[in-house]
């Protein structure tokens, strides 16, 4: 029952507060020079790695490895801007947005709320690494 502009706050902190853990929890390992010299030494040919979280692939590009991603899309819409692919939110569903590709005018207003709140937290999320 909260006004929407509070739940958006409360979800932007929140959203804050589990970033910079993440990028704690990421830093600590990239630090951590016994592990890091392990993971060196073991001599693996790959790593597979969620493409949510950006420390998979430093990881992958401090190993000069090749990054495996198992996951159907990349955050933020990186893989329609890498492969080129049209994405206009006035057509295409966002993600766990539940629109079908079928829109009327609220549900593409919706749509495009959705895909401007992507932009934004994605930057929140991922600017610090």
């Amino acid at each position: 029952n909260e006004p929407l502009l509070q739940r958006v706050v409360k979800m932007y902190k929140k959203v804050k507060e589990d970033s910079a853990l993440l990028l704690s929890a990421c830093s600590h390992l990239l630090h951590n020079k016994e592990l890091m010299a392990s993971l060196v030494e073991s001599s693996f040919d790959a790593v597979l790695t969620d493409p949510f979280l950006p420390c998979g692939p430093i990881v992958a590009l401090y190993l000069g490895l090749p990054a495996v991603f198992f996951l159907n899309a990349l955050p933020c819409g990186l893989d329609f801007q890498g492969t080129l692919c049209p994405n206009p939110p006035s057509y295409v569903p966002r993600a766990l947005s539940l629109n079908s590709d079928h829109m009327t005018f609220l549900p593409r207003v919706k749509n495009m709320l959705i895909f401007l709140s992507e932009s934004f937290l994605c930057n929140v999320v991922y600017s610090p690494y």
